[in-house]
C-alpha cells in the first residue's frame, strides 16, 4: 500500500556527484542514531528487513522517535541516479547499477511545470509538450541535453529549471525521500522547524525542489 511521501530533490547536483552525497548522508545520518544502518522493505511495511534487491525503493528506518512524533516520517530514502544501495555486513553502500533515473513525480506521473522564462504552463499530453516528453526520455543518458522548447515563448531551457507550482515535478540526480507524510511546512516561507529539518538533511541552502508524491 502506498503512503504519502515527500522528497527533496537536488536539482543543480552533478550526476558524478550524487553517490557520495547520498553516501555522506546516509554515514551522517547513520552515526548521529537518526536513522537504522541497514535498510528495510519499506514497500512490504516489514521493519528491520533487508532489502537486497537492485530497487529504488530502498528505505532506512528512523530511530529518532522525537523525529518521528513531530513529522509523521517513519523512514527515508537516498536516491542517487544510476545507484542502488546493497547489504554490506551490517551496513549499506550505495553501488552503480540499477534503475534510478532522476525523474521524481506523483505517483500517478501527472504534472504541470512552468517556463522558467514566460512561467506558462505545460503538461505531458498538452499541445506542444513533444520536447518535454523528448526531454524526459534524453535525462537518464544525457541529462546535459535535456532542454525543452517551451510552447508558448519558444525558449530553450534547461528540464532541471522548469518548476512545478503544485510540487508534482522535479528531476536531479540526488534526492531524499522521506516515507509517512507530505510535510506542507517545506514550502511555508519563514517556517523555522522546516528549515532546520531540511539542513538536517543536507540541504543547507534550503533549495531542494520540494515534490509531493506517494510511494
Amino acid at each position: 500500500m502506498s503512503q504519502p511521501t515527500t522528497l527533496l530533490v537536488d536539482t543543480e547536483l552533478d550526476r558524478d556527484d550524487a553517490a557520495a552525497a547520498a553516501t555522506e548522508l546516509y554515514l551522517r545520518l547513520a552515526a548521529d542514531g537518526t536513522i537504522s544502518p541497514l535498510p528495510f522493505a519499506g514497500a512490504t511495511g516489514v521493519a528491520g528487513q533487508p532489502l537486497p534487491l537492485r530497487g529504488t525503493d530502498t528505505r532506512f528506518e528512523i530511530l529518532d522517535r522525537h523525529l518521528v512524533e513531530e513529522t509523521g516520517i517513519t523512514a527515508i530514502g537516498l536516491h542517487a541516479s544510476g545507484h542502488y544501495w546493497r547489504l554490506d555486513g551490517q551496513a549499506a553502500e550505495m553501488v552503480e547499477g540499477g534503475p534510478e533515473n532522476g525523474i521524481f513525480c506523483r505517483y500517478d506521473g501527472s504534472f504541470s511545470i512552468r517556463c522558467p522564462q514566460c512561467l506558462a504552463p505545460l503538461s505531458p499530453g498538452d499541445d506542444g509538450s513533444d520536447a518535454l516528453e523528448e526531454a524526459l526520455a534524453v535525462w537518464s543518458d544525457s541529462p546535459d541535453s535535456a532542454f525543452v522548447a517551451c510552447p508558448n515563448c519558444s525558449t530553450w531551457t534547461p528540464l532541471t529549471t522548469w518548476r512545478s507550482p503544485g510540487h508534482d515535478f522535479a528531476v536531479g540526480h540526488f534526492a531524499i525521500s522521506l516515507h509517512g507524510a507530505h510535510l506542507r511546512a517545506f514550502t511555508e516561507p519563514g517556517n523555522h522547524a522546516a528549515m532546520a529539518l531540511r539542513q538536517r538533511l543536507g540541504d543547507l541552502a534550503t533549495d531542494y525542489t520540494v515534490v509531493f508524491s506517494s510511494v
